[in-house]
């Protein structure tokens, strides 16, 4: 069974071919609590929490042009999409996270053109 992930509805890494895959590459989920802690004229401590959503940051290494531009491609779009993990079934409504694009650029030694390439998504409220 292959390992995929998609976003918008596209598939763009697939654990068989191509990333996110091991060391450098794959997607790191942090969890953010939306919420404030207060220090009060007691000392004491509240905290006010309205809920927790996650932050995704995807990467793939070693990818090739075509398969960096699917990607882009998905970054680009800034309405709220649907994204899938590899690790499992949940899917998650996420907007990208403007600004969090990068890219490099590598030759394999064969000629062919090989990309790093990283963005970062975070969960709808």
């Amino acid at each position: 069974m292959a390992i995929t992930t998609t976003l918008g509805g596209v598939t763009i890494g697939d654990g068989a071919t191509w990333g996110p895959a091991y060391e450098r590459e794959g997607y790191t989920r942090t969890a953010v609590d939306i919420g404030v802690l207060h220090e009060m004229a007691d000392g004491s401590v509240v905290y006010d929490s309205v809920a927790t959503r996650y932050r995704f940051r995807l990467q793939y290494n070693g990818i090739t042009e075509a398969q960096r531009d699917a990607i882009l491609a998905r970054y680009i779009i800034k309405t709220s999409q649907a994204f899938s993990p590899p690790d499992t079934a949940e899917t998650y409504t996420v907007f990208v996270v403007p600004n969090s694009w990068q890219d490099s650029y590598k030759e394999d030694g064969g000629g062919t053109r090989r990309y790093w390439c990283q963005l970062e998504l975070v969960e709808a409220a």
